[in-house]
């Protein structure tokens, strides 16, 4: 029985869109920004899925991307503390393009726990999409592999912003030297296009 000429049409024009669909796929953005349905016009949401690659520390470890500033004697070794600028990235692989740098401090600030460790670091992007903006980030690192930190303000694109990560230690990928992260991330932030409208207005 012969096909019926449009639905030969319709498939012809599928195979013609299937380059197209496959580059769009393979070219897919790490982010998505969203308007805030909440009656604020000049707001957004952004949700992000970066890897942070932490190179732990210590002579053993060439490539690392902290360090020690404060040893301690303490107990647990309560008060260590470190530098750190760590890299994100688009895959597990430490060799992809690195999107943003977390720039910033952990300290050992359990007593009775040795893997309690208050953070505070800035993200801050050098993509071209978002590059110069921040995301100011704290919170606890523990010894499991999963946690959560806090959003507490933002610069450049996002301005204002307020949010949190959820993080997963990424176990099958990380290494003795690189200690990787899964993050997601999701704030909401202020459009520095739109405040400088309203405060044009005002």
């Amino acid at each position: 029985m012969a096909s019926h000429p449009r639905s030969s049409a319709f498939f012809i024009l599928q195979l013609s869109l299937l380059p197209t669909i496959l580059s769009l796929q393979a070219n897919a953005a790490y982010y998505d920004i969203s308007p805030v349905e909440c009656g604020c016009p000049d707001q957004y949401e952004v949700t992000m899925r970066l890897y942070l690659h932490q190179f732990v520390a210590g002579p053993n470890h060439p490539n690392r991307n902290e360090e020690f500033v404060i040893a301690s004697s303490y107990p647990n070794g309560f008060g260590t503390t470190l530098v750190n600028d760590w890299y994100l990235t688009t895959t597990p692989s430490p060799n992809g393009k690195v999107i943003a740098r977390a720039q910033g401090i952990h300290v050992q600030a359990g007593t009775t726990d040795a893997n309690s460790w208050y953070t505070s670091f800035n993200i801050v992007f050098q993509d071209d999409r978002f590059n110069g903006s921040t995301l100011q980030v704290m919170g606890i690192i523990l010894a499991q592999n999963f946690g959560e930190w806090s959003i507490m303000g933002g610069t450049g694109e996002f301005t204002m912003a307020h949010g949190n990560i959820k993080f997963r230690v990424d176990t099958r990928d990380s290494t003795s030297e690189d200690a990787i992260r899964e993050l997601e991330i999701r704030a909401v932030y202020t459009s520095i296009t739109q405040l400088a409208f309203c405060h044009k207005h005002l």
